[in-house]
């Protein structure tokens, strides 16, 4: 089964990516900083989670492997805003975080029902989503920004591929 959005999550999505088209790059860098950081958080919590409810291992390692690379994500980002603004401080934008657009309670909630499965196809579409947005915003950028923009997309896809390995194998052991 492929989760699919809801049309009102579609719609909320799609004012967060019209909002984020219209940034400044230095904006830009702020917003993914925290939204990689917000994304490292939720796995964190994810895999806490899940170790409550599940007897699989692998479920929360790759959890705990995904929230730390979306905290080497945003020192990268990091890195890359202190190179191009120096010491400014980062932009607090206001636009909610577009990686997991559902509430940490839905996600626990397919946790303790023992939806992984649908847990992980929403997980699924917000790291593709993320891809997306990266690759556009490397259009939009150049030099390095777009280096990095476009290395955050690849990376991005990794994390999809990863969960969908992860889900493939729930799926083959009838979890």
């Amino acid at each position: 089964m492929e989760l699919k959005f809801s049309g009102e999550e579609k719609r909320n999505l799609q004012s967060i990516i019209d909002k984020l088209k219209r940034l400044s790059p230095q904006e830009l860098l702020s917003y993914w900083i925290n939204a990689e950081l917000d994304e490292a958080e939720t796995y964190n919590t994810l895999a806490e989670i899940v170790r409550e409810y599940s007897w699989d291992p692998k479920i929360p390692k790759l959890f705990e492997e995904l929230a730390r690379e979306s905290l080497e994500h945003a020192e990268l980002l990091l890195k890359e805003y202190r190179r191009t603004y120096g010491g400014e401080k980062l932009i607090d934008t206001g636009i909610p975080g577009i990686e997991l657009e559902l509430s940490m309670g839905e996600l626990e909630r397919y946790i303790r029902s023992g939806r992984l499965g649908d847990l992980i196809s929403v997980l699924m579409e917000s790291e593709r989503m993320a891809q997306e947005i990266y690759r556009c915003l490397a259009e939009k950028s150049s030099g390095k920004t777009r280096e990095l923009f476009e290395h955050l997309a690849s990376i991005e896809n990794g994390h999809y591929l990863r969960l969908k390995a992860l889900k493939e194998s729930l799926e083959e052991s009838g979890g």
